[in-house]
């Protein structure tokens, strides 16, 4: 059976039930015609696609929502914002995370100050891409301060290890 269906004020036909289906911009609320109608009609009045509207009606865990998100539950007197956001603040830039900083401390100066200077670095961004604005701020300055840490550390080393190669020789 062929049918006839306006879409964006155009009309499209003749077309069989599978075209009408698939064509973008075809809805519930769609007019169309076929043989045997005497007027146009919209498609859930329609006996041939209504059943199709009423099946996709009813909730299905595996179709797509792409509706308004559901508020998240909140217990009364909880704070209805992300861990670390002050309600009605922007969050800011994310606060730079040190890691090339605390990879070269690790490697030129001092080893084990390096690797927990690398271990805060790591923590910044995913902190921040979860909305912890405030625990991203945190990391990044435990890993600013364990690189400097660990940069100092590696100074005052130095002159005692050359000292020390020299007299070992």
């Amino acid at each position: 059976m062929k049918y006839w269906i306006i879409v964006n004020d155009t009309r499209l036909g003749p077309m069989d039930l599978g075209e009408v289906m698939r064509t973008p911009g075809f809805g519930p609320e769609t007019p169309i015609w076929r043989e045997g109608l005497a007027d146009w009609t919209t498609a859930s009045n329609l006996p041939d696609t209504a059943s199709l509207f009423r099946q996709q009606a009813g909730y299905s865990p595996y179709q797509q929502y792409y509706g308004p998100r559901p508020a998240p539950f909140v217990q009364p007197g909880e704070p209805m914002y992300a861990p670390g956001m002050e309600p009605g603040r922007a969050p800011g830039p994310m606060p730079p995370n040190y890691l090339v900083w605390a990879i070269l401390s690790t490697l030129c100066c001092c080893l084990p100050t390096g690797v927990v200077a690398i271990i805060y670095a790591s923590r910044v961004n995913p902190l921040y891409m979860r909305g912890d604005h405030e625990g991203a701020r945190k990391a990044s300055e435990n890993a600013s301060m364990w690189v400097i840490i660990s940069f100092v550390a590696g100074l005052i080393w130095t002159p005692f290890s050359v000292i020390w190669s020299l007299l070992t020789m």
